[in-house]
C-alpha cells in the first residue's frame, strides 16, 4: 500500500489505534487466532483489518515461514497499520472485492467488520474464494446491544439528548446480534462445520467521558451528525451520570462486552 494519505486520515487512524484498540479490540484477537487455527507457517488473510491488531497477532503466531495479509478499504487505517508493522502486506480493498488470489490462504479472519460490509454475502463469497481447500475461517461479530450494557447506556443518553438518528448510528455495530443471520450468510458461501460461541471480554477506557466523546467526535460525524461544543458538553454531563457505575478507583471505565465468534471450514 503506497497511496498518499492525508494528515487528517492519519491522525484519525492513530487515534483509533491508541484509544479503541487497547481499550476494546485487542482482547478479542486471541479468540480469532485460536478459532482459525493459525499456527507456524500459516498463510493468513485478515479482512477489515483496521490498524492491524489482529493481523499483528497472527504474524506473531505464523513466524517467518508464514505470511499475513491485512485488507481494509480505509487508507488512513492501513497507513497506520504499516507504520506499526511493515512486515505485513497491507492491501487497500473492501471485503466485497478482495484484491488477493484464489485459494491462497490457510486461515481467513475478520474481527468486528461484518456489520459494516455493504454486501455481506459477496464478502463471505470472497473470503471463501481466497481460502485454500481445507482452510479455516474465524469471524467476530458483536452480540445485540442488550448483551453490551455500557453501549446500551450510551445509546439511551444519545436518544434522549441528541435524537434517534444518533442512537441508531451507535446501534449499527450491534445489528448482527442474532447468530442465525451470520450462519445463513456463511452457509450461502459454501462454508461447512459452522460453529458459533458467545464470549465475554472486559473493556477498559481511560474514562467513560473519553469513551463517549470519541463516539461524539469520531463516530457520529460519519453519519453527518455534527454536534456543537455546547451540545457535546450536555451529552457528556448526562453520560457521566449514567456511566458512573463503570468507574474504577482511578477513574477508568471498565465494563463487559459480548460477541459471537464464528468458526467454519472450506472443504
Amino acid at each position: 500500500m503506497d497511496q498518499v494519505v492525508s494528515e487528517e486520515l492519519l491522525e484519525a487512524g492513530r487515534g483509533y489505534e491508541s484509544l479503541f484498540v487497547p481499550a476494546l479490540f485487542e482482547a478479542w484477537t486471541k479468540h480469532l487466532i485460536e478459532g482459525a487455527g493459525i499456527r507456524e507457517g500459516s498463510y493468513v488473510l485478515d479482512v477489515a483489518c483496521g490498524t492491524g491488531v489482529l493481523a499483528r497477532g497472527a504474524l506473531a503466531r505464523t513466524g517467518t515461514n508464514g505470511q499475513v495479509v491485512g485488507a481494509d478499504p480505509a487508507p488512513g487505517m492501513l497507513a497506520v497499520a504499516k507504520e506499526i508493522e511493515p512486515g505485513i502486506d497491507w492491501v487497500l480493498c473492501g471485503a466485497e472485492a478482495l484484491d488477493v488470489d484464489d485459494a491462497t490462504f490457510d486461515c481467513v479472519t475478520s474481527q468486528f467488520g461484518m456489520m459494516f460490509f455493504q454486501d455481506r454475502q459477496k464478502s463471505t463469497d470472497e473470503m471463501f474464494r481466497a481460502m485454500k481447500s481445507g482452510g479455516s475461517l474465524a469471524i467476530a461479530v458483536w452480540r445485540s446491544v442488550e448483551h453490551n450494557p455500557a453501549y446500551a447506556d450510551i445509546i439511551s443518553v444519545l436518544e434522549e439528548h441528541v435524537g434517534t438518528g444518533a442512537a441508531d448510528a451507535l446501534r449499527l455495530p450491534f445489528s448482527l446480534g442474532e447468530a442465525s443471520k451470520v450462519t445463513e450468510v456463511l452457509e450461502g458461501s459454501g462454508f461447512v462445520d459452522i460453529a458459533v460461541e458467545a464470549k465475554i471480554e472486559s473493556a477498559t477506557f481511560p474514562s467513560s467521558r473519553q469513551m463517549v466523546e470519541a463516539e461524539l467526535r469520531g463516530w457520529l460525524p460519519l453519519f453527518d451528525i455534527l454536534l456543537n461544543e455546547d451540545e457535546i458538553e450536555k451529552v457528556l454531563i448526562a453520560s457521566d451520570k449514567t456511566l458512573g457505575k463503570y468507574a474504577g478507583p482511578s477513574g477508568e471505565a471498565t465494563f463487559p462486552t459480548s460477541a459471537h465468534v464464528f468458526t467454519a471450514r472450506k472443504n
